[in-house]
């Protein structure tokens, strides 16, 4: 009977022990489904908050690439609306200039006619340095990276500044030549850095100054230092030195500078991998530092090219050039320039329409368009001149207000023979004439010699 109650009672004890872990696992399971369900519900809320997160984030992107492509489109439309006057300004400044034996002009006259120039450059100037620090901020900032020879840049910065600094009363000395200091930049970039520097270093010095160029191999690269004798830069000033539009303390005495010059040169500095820094000491002057990469080999010997003239090839009767503008100056300043250069018949439409009706009339030997023309652009243009057989092959050059990377992009896509900008620069124009001369010069006398073979035949 104990046995029976013994066994009886370890029977009881392993179903009681058995219950209570079946109680404990069915709790611990409704805990796990709890905990589950709370897991699910986070998760979920966290998936919403992510998805929210993600479509503001989208939303913000959305209205950065808005705002990057309106101030785009605003630059590019401040650019295109600023060149157009500036064209006539500055052309005509110049023709007066070149044109001073055959029309003398009183000393009072040739002064302000330096001053138009002066300012009409200036503003341009102003322009560029707008867009390019635009495209900085941007990261579109185009670059052409390679071996450079700084020395021969800074020679040539130094040839191209020297009357102007010989006109303030100030001595300009470039660096010594030394063999092998070669660097890595952006030619054209590194010649506009120092340009900027040299030129503010000539414009906030004094009568009797001067500047002297350095180069020297460093560390970390090539430094090429500006030195200038000038009036120097406010300690309260320097934090602030290269932040746009910032004019070192002396905007009463130089009205005529922007304050983003500095602020470019940097950034231009800083895309090419290199640094821009300044040291200076009120009244005793100011040394500007660019490190560079330096490169494995110098770079090849660069020589300035001379300035283009116009060397009229020997067509029968004469040239004939169709220029296709609506601006009444611009028009008129072509006239001018046409004239100047001499020995071109030139004939003019306003409108893309009038235009492409005198190119079948005329088939003149070079055609310059304008891009933002009434009824019929510039490129529509193009387009109706190469597909009709009197005109296709035609040298057809642009010549736009529209100076933006894009632009020179879609020009060169649409098969213009020459993207120009305005304002006009002369000698380029007449460069880019001449070739297009020698062009049809060629074309007809292929065509002479076919007929030729024709006849023979």
């Amino acid at each position: 009977m104990e046995k029976i109650l013994m066994l009886l009672a370890l029977a009881l004890s392993g179903a009681w022990a058995g219950i209570r872990l079946a109680l404990k696992a069915r709790a611990e399971a409704r805990r796990l489904q709890a905990r589950n369900r709370e897991l699910e519900e986070r998760a979920g809320d966290d998936a919403r908050d992510l998805a929210e997160a993600r479509k503001t984030a989208e939303d913000a992107a959305c209205r950065l690439t808005d705002a990057e492509t309106a101030r785009g489109d605003f630059l590019a439309g401040l650019s295109h609306e600023l060149r157009t006057p500036l064209n006539a300004v500055i052309g005509f400044a110049e023709l007066m200039r070149m044109n001073v034996q055959a029309e003398p002009m009183t000393r009072r006259q040739s002064q302000a006619v330096d001053h138009i120039l002066a300012s009409g450059q200036a503003l341009l100037g102003l322009i560029e340095e707008v867009l390019d620090l635009a495209r900085i901020e941007a990261g579109k900032v185009s670059m052409s990276i390679e071996a450079v020879d700084p020395h021969l840049v800074a020679r040539q910065v130094c040839d191209a500044l020297r009357p102007e600094a010989e006109a303030a009363g100030l001595t300009l000395s470039a660096p010594p030549p030394t063999a092998g200091f070669g660097v890595i930049a952006d030619r054209t970039r590194l010649r506009q850095v120092l340009i900027n520097l040299v030129s503010n270093a000539i414009k906030y010095n004094r009568p009797g100054g001067a500047i002297f160029l350095q180069l020297r191999q460093t560390a970390e690269g090539v430094a090429l230092s500006v030195h200038d004798t000038g009036v120097g830069i406010p300690e309260a000033r320097m934090a602030g030195l290269f932040q746009p539009f910032n004019r070192t303390g002396r905007e009463i005495a130089d009205p005529t500078g922007t304050g983003i010059g500095l602020a470019v040169s940097r950034r231009l500095v800083e895309a090419m991998q290199g640094r821009l820094e300044a040291v200076s000491r009120e009244g005793e002057g100011s040394i500007f530092t660019l490190t560079l990469p330096l490169a494995r080999s110098t770079a090849l010997e660069i020589t300035a090219s001379p300035i283009p003239t116009l060397d009229r090839p020997d067509l029968p009767g004469g040239a004939t050039l169709l220029y296709v503008e609506d601006n009444p100056s611009n028009i008129a300043l072509m006239r001018h320039v046409i004239a100047a250069l001499g020995g071109i018949r030139l004939h003019v439409a306003e409108t893309g329409h009038e235009g492409l009706t005198l190119a079948r009339d005329l088939r003149p030997d070079v055609i310059i368009l304008d891009i933002n023309l009434p009824g019929l652009d510039g490129f529509e243009l193009k387009a109706r001149l190469d597909a009709d057989p009197l005109t296709r092959g035609l040298p057809v050059l642009a010549l736009s207000a529209s100076a933006l990377p894009g632009d020179f992009k879609r020009g060169r896509a649409a098969g213009f023979r020459d993207y120009l900008t305005k304002p006009i620069d002369i000698p380029v124009l007449a460069r880019a004439l001449n070739s297009a001369l020698m062009e049809t010069v060629e074309r007809n006398a292929a065509i002479e010699a076919a007929l030729g073979d024709v006849r023979a035949a």
